[in-house]
């Protein structure tokens, strides 16, 4: 028996994938970002699968703190980057899968070339700054994006961009508050549960299977409440709109305004110009210059950045008028 045949033979078997699509997974080429608690799974099942290539992008390293769910690292791997740990496992899981891995940061001025050509953008980073980026990338290229999110027990699974409505038109705002798991915790279940989703959608999608696409799944996983959404008829917001930009980009005529709190601006000031520094916290209003060829906001995450040009955009001052807006995200 061929050696490959019995390796997926069992995938082989399930009659929505047979041999046919056991070879369009193989030709199949996927840009993970995020190695995290989704990512560590997401990458897990894909590599063993059988996708052709995967090019894996993270930036982080790797926290004693996060190995409840990120069960691609080891406790003696706790401060060495995740993508290098991730790499090796994966290629121990199986060496007919090609691998390229990004010890970096996804930001504005790497996205398009790291997603160009490839057949799936998996936004596997749980982070709404990445998730703007990686929905804007794939409209730009025409590239569906698969993306998940989840904290506390409670996540969402959906298809964007491609022949559906994009991320961005989807979820037109971020939520004020940062949601992530070192806000607000998560369960690793809880985590497990929505990236084997993420993963099964990937196959099905790659396989040229029937998927969720242009509709959004919400899963509670403690009350195992399950919910899809119809959001094929969703549109992208009309009027200005909050660009993302890396610090590359920065113009000489911006008007940069960080967002984060004074103990932060001490603790850490920003490596370039900063012409005001506002906290979003403030019961204050965002105050701009008269006139300004664009008003550039940051913080550290790009979060806060995002929700400080949602405000702007609600003001009376957000017409036709109103100076172009930027938010930084770090690279």
């Amino acid at each position: 028996m061929n050696a490959r045949y019995q390796r997926y033979q069992r995938q082989i078997t399930v009659e929505q994938i047979g041999l046919t699509g056991q070879q369009a997974l193989a030709n199949s080429r996927v840009l993970l970002v995020g190695l995290g608690g989704l990512g560590c799974v997401v990458a897990s099942q894909l590599v063993g699968a059988g996708i052709g290539e995967v090019t894996l992008v993270e930036h982080d390293c790797v926290d004693i703190s996060n190995l409840h769910r990120q069960h691609l690292y080891r406790e003696q791997d706790a401060g060495k980057p995740k993508v290098e740990v991730a790499h090796l496992a994966l290629q121990a899981l199986n060496s007919d899968v090609h691998l390229t891995r990004h010890n970096t940061r996804i930001h504005p001025g790497n996205a398009l070339e790291l997603a160009d050509g490839v057949d799936l953008i998996i936004d596997a980073a749980d982070n709404f700054g990445t998730s703007y980026l990686l929905s804007d990338a794939s409209t730009q290229l025409g590239i569906p994006l698969l993306s998940a999110s989840v904290n506390k027990t409670f996540g969402y699974l959906g298809l964007f961009g491609a022949q559906w409505p994009s991320l961005r038109a989807v979820f037109p705002r971020i939520p004020t508050q940062q949601q992530g798991c070192n806000e607000v915790g998560v369960t690793g279940p809880s985590v497990g549960l929505l990236a084997n989703l993420q993963a099964q959608e990937a196959i099905k999608l790659l396989t040229h299977q029937p998927t969720l696409g242009g509709r959004l799944l919400y899963l509670d996983c403690w009350q195992y409440d399950v919910s899809i959404v119809d959001v094929s008829a969703a549109t992208e917001p009309t009027g200005p709109r909050i660009d993302l930009i890396s610090q590359h980009q920065l113009q000489d005529s911006d008007y940069v305004i960080d967002v984060r709190s004074e103990e932060e601006v001490q603790a850490k000031p920003q490596p370039f110009v900063v012409h005001s520094q506002q906290p979003l916290a403030s019961s204050q209003p965002l105050r701009l210059p008269a006139d300004c060829h664009r008003v550039v906001l940051a913080c550290q995450t790009g979060h806060r950045a995002i929700v400080a040009g949602q405000q702007l955009l609600n003001t009376p001052h957000a017409d036709t008028d109103y100076p172009p807006l930027a938010a930084l995200l770090p690279s």
